[in-house]
């Protein structure tokens, strides 16, 4: 064979063993990764989408990337808490997940079910610093959230001060998620307080008067949301979550309002988990004692008004007038581990008293 012929057969044999060896890494799903170690590796985190996705890689992922430029944070977007759960439930062997932010109720479930780690603060220093309220049966809070109530400005001349506008309301101008939501369970939780009850012994009073609330609601369950329901100009009230709402607020100044009323409100909270068989312990843990630092949860609460989980952060002043903080007097007590065994019940008294 001539010297020019054997070259070329060469360099063929050479090229289909290289495409060889890409196929094979391809089909083991993409090249290595990096080696798991506290300042290297790859974490997936497993998070709420939308916004939030768009919020936290702004807040908390990027300002992390730059500080460890050898850990990679991939964010999985979930739509709901329930959701994440499966997907980690069918994942528990041979999990792709490393870290995951969900709802702290069904959180609970996770850590029952051993899916998850312990945190402690021997690996994760970060844990000692969350205040009492996130520290829960579904984890340390990664996040916080308050109930507010929303009203469209165009219709409501002044920031409500009271949960009881929405009685006075006209017919058919409230919208509302009604339980299993637990924007409505948050609902009932505030009632109780109204009607001098102990929610945990008696809610009857509360269904009684969310009862007496259905003719002015136009909704139970406001789709796309009750933010979109306000914006729209559908409704003149509504009820929510802060994050969402401030955010909306922003985008909609002239037509969205967002007031705590003088009753209270209460925490909807978010914990951080990592996986219980996760291959990436080390650079995950160091992903969540960062999470957990005055300076993420500070970005952060800034960029979406979520309350921070942790002690020692100072927010700029416009957060600090829109975000209600661990320590006010406006927050009831709600235990969402004692919810979580009774949501089921409180569900069906909605169902069979007040949504008809």
């Amino acid at each position: 064979m001539p010297k020019r012929t054997r070259s070329k057969v060469r360099k063929l044999a050479l090229a289909v063993t290289g495409s060889i060896a890409l196929m094979s890494v391809a089909a083991c799903g993409g090249p290595p990764q990096q080696e798991d170690t506290e300042s290297s590796g790859t974490v997936t985190l497993l998070g709420y989408s939308a916004v939030v996705q768009d919020n936290y890689q702004k807040a908390v992922v990027e300002p992390f990337e730059e500080e460890y430029p050898d850990i990679t944070v991939e964010y999985v977007p979930g739509d709901n808490a329930a959701k994440m759960l499966g997907t980690l439930r069918s994942e528990k062997d041979n999990p792709r997940t490393d870290v995951v932010i969900m709802d702290t109720s069904v959180a609970e479930s996770g850590v029952k079910e051993g899916l998850f780690e312990e945190l402690t603060a021997e690996n994760i220093p970060n844990v000692e610093n969350v205040v009492e309220q996130g520290r829960t049966e579904g984890g340390y809070a990664a996040t916080f959230d308050s109930y507010v109530m929303l009203y469209n400005k165009e219709k409501v001349t002044d920031s409500p001060t009271s949960w009881k506008e929405l009685w006075e309301a006209p017919n058919q101008s409230v919208a509302i998620d009604a339980a299993p939501d637990i924007q409505g369970i948050a609902l009932q939780r505030i009632v109780s307080e109204m009607e001098g009850d102990d929610y945990q012994k008696d809610s009857k009073a509360a269904i009684k008067e969310l009862s007496e609330l259905a003719p002015k609601v136009s909704s139970w369950a406001p789709s796309p949301s009750p933010y979109q329901a306000i914006t729209d100009g559908g409704v003149s009230y509504a009820t929510g979550w802060n994050a969402r709402a401030q955010l909306f607020s922003n985008e909609s100044p002239d037509s969205l309002g967002v007031a705590t009323p003088g009753e209270g409100t209460i925490f909807q909270v978010n914990t951080v988990n990592m996986t219980k068989n996760s291959q990436h312990k080390k650079a995950t843990q160091t992903f969540i004692n960062y999470a957990l630092s005055p300076d993420a949860q500070k970005a952060f609460s800034e960029q979406m008004y979520y309350a921070p989980t942790v002690e020692g952060v100072k927010l700029n002043e416009d957060a600090s007038k829109r975000v209600v903080q661990p320590d006010s007097d406006a927050l009831l007590e709600m235990d969402w581990s004692w919810m979580a065994e009774h949501r089921d019940a409180w569900t069906e008294d909605w169902k069979r008293e007040v949504i008809q």
